[in-house]
């Protein structure tokens, strides 16, 4: 990490082999589970990182005041969790007492390194055909969404398939916590921000209100996790194309059904199968990662929306690639389910 990470300024309070692992390029994520263990994810696959010199509470607790103050902010017993991010992109992640037992928890997701289309391809990630064709729906300015588990490259994947939007749109990127780097040199990055004293809360939803008054080509949402999904639902209905964003799901078919119920969480007195149709309107196509046992992430399934059946009270799409468990291998036929 450069000096300029701003690792440098709390990196003392920490001890030396916290310290080391923090620095360390070879681990995404790093977990400290109060002083009751250690583990870092090393190329997709979790292991404990045994220590052979204890820390106390006391001292965890002040290197994660020192990162909170550093932002801005503050971990107390009234608010004892917290989700920011450092100067190079880390996103951090607290949950301190009273609701930890055993001392705070402390997640450091770190961006180590950001990956092309063409490097994820020989890395097995996706094939290049899947590739082509979701760069293919971006140029011709359809709506996408990449889902998948936590930890299965969303953020990675999406950030590649960026690079391939023309450099000359304006982008307006809307994230819970900035970790996206874009390469478009008019692109705008807006963040959502919590309450804190002196600090009204800044709602993604409130971003996205405003990202329509300011002349977006595409409007690109870090993750839908609440019922702003129903406010982006309705500025891709109105002609705002090219937007992507992601979402935690099970399947690429899930993904829809979970936009659905979120936008539903926004106006529980909407008829459902009308929500379900407008984000049928609203997505053309789903990409869905997944991480494997072995640790490698990869791209499993590639489908398009092609409209919504109100009388079987399902989406219709079409497989346009599904991985197997032996072979990557295409499939082009179309279900409702």
């Amino acid at each position: 990490m450069s000096v300029e990470s701003g690792w440098e300024k709390v990196l003392p309070f920490f001890t030396e082999e916290i310290q080391a692992l923090i620095l360390d390029p070879t681990i995404s994520d790093l977990m400290i589970n109060g002083t009751t263990g250690v583990y870092a994810d090393r190329g997709g696959v979790v292991e404990h990182i045994p220590l052979t010199s204890d820390y106390s509470v006391e001292r965890l607790e002040a290197a994660i005041q020192r990162v909170a103050r550093m932002m801005g902010q503050d971990l107390t017993h009234q608010n004892p969790i917290l989700n920011t991010r450092m100067p190079d992109g880390s996103r951090v992640a607290v949950v301190g007492a009273p609701s930890a037992i055993g001392g705070p928890t402390l997640t450091i997701r770190k961006f180590n390194q950001w990956f092309t289309t063409d490097q994820l391809i020989e890395k097995g990630s996706m094939p290049r055909d899947v590739r082509d064709r979701v760069v293919s729906f971006l140029l011709k300015k359809k709506n996408g969404i990449i889902a998948g588990g936590t930890g299965s490259g969303k953020t990675t994947l999406m950030k590649a398939i960026l690079d391939h939007v023309p450099a000359t749109d304006r982008l307006i990127v809307i994230e819970q916590v900035a970790e996206l780097r874009v390469l478009q040199p008019n692109a705008v990055r807006w963040e959502a921000v919590d309450a804190i004293p002196g600090q009204v809360a800044i709602q993604p939803s409130a971003l996205l209100a405003a990202a329509l008054r300011h002349r977006p080509d595409r409007i690109i949402f870090g993750e839908i996790r609440d019922e702003c999904a129903n406010d982006l639902l309705q500025a891709m209905n109105t002609g705002h194309g090219g937007t992507l964003t992601t979402l935690h799901a099970k399947s690429a078919w899930d993904a829809l059904g979970r936009l659905s119920n979120l936008a539903l969480s926004a106006r529980p007195n909407i008829n459902h199968g009308f929500i379900r149709s407008e984000t049928a309107e609203a997505i053309d196509f789903v990409l869905y990662c997944e991480r494997l046992q072995s640790g490698r992430r990869r791209v499993r399934e590639l489908i398009s929306v092609t409209g919504y059946d109100f009388a079987t009270q399902s989406f219709v799409t079409e497989d346009l690639y599904r991985a197997d468990d032996d072979a990557a291998t295409p499939a082009t036929h179309t279900h409702a389910a």
